[in-house]
C-alpha cells in the first residue's frame, strides 16, 4: 500500500495561501469585504428607516382624516421604527455574544486573525 501525504488534501474551493506568502494581507483583505458588507448594510438600514418614516408622515398629513391612511401611515412608520431598532439590538447581541465566547467578531481583523492565521 501507497502512503498517502494527508497534508496535500484540501477542501475543494478551500482558501489555501501560497506557501511563505504574507497572511496578514489576505486577512486584511477580508477584513476589508466584511466592514464593507457591514457598513453597507447599516446604511440600507438607516436610509430605509428614514424613507418609511418620511412616506408614513407624508401619507398621514395627506390622509385628510381617513381611518384606514392614517392607519396604514402609523404601521410604516412603526415598521420603520421597529427595523431601525432591529438593526441596533442585533449589533449589540452580537457584540455580547462575541465577548461571551471571547471573540470580538465586530472588528473583523481581529478575528480572522485569531481563527485563521495563527
Amino acid at each position: 500500500m501507497a502512503d498517502i501525504d494527508f497534508d496535500q488534501i484540501t477542501t475543494p474551493g478551500a482558501y489555501d495561501p501560497a506557501p511563505g506568502a504574507d497572511k496578514s494581507a489576505y486577512a486584511s483583505a477580508i477584513e476589508k469585504l466584511i466592514s464593507n458588507v457591514l457598513v453597507v448594510l447599516t446604511i440600507v438600514a438607516g436610509i430605509a428607516f428614514i424613507l418609511y418614516f418620511l412616506i408614513g408622515g407624508l401619507t398621514w398629513i395627506t390622509a385628510g382624516g381617513q381611518k384606514d391612511k392614517v392607519e396604514s401611515a402609523k404601521a410604516m412608520m412603526t415598521n420603520g421604527a421597529i427595523g431601525l431598532i432591529i438593526v441596533a439590538v442585533s449589533y449589540m447581541v452580537v457584540w455580547i455574544v462575541g465577548k461571551a465566547l471571547g471573540l470580538n467578531i465586530l472588528e473583523p481583523a481581529e478575528f480572522i486573525n485569531s481563527m485563521t492565521f495563527k
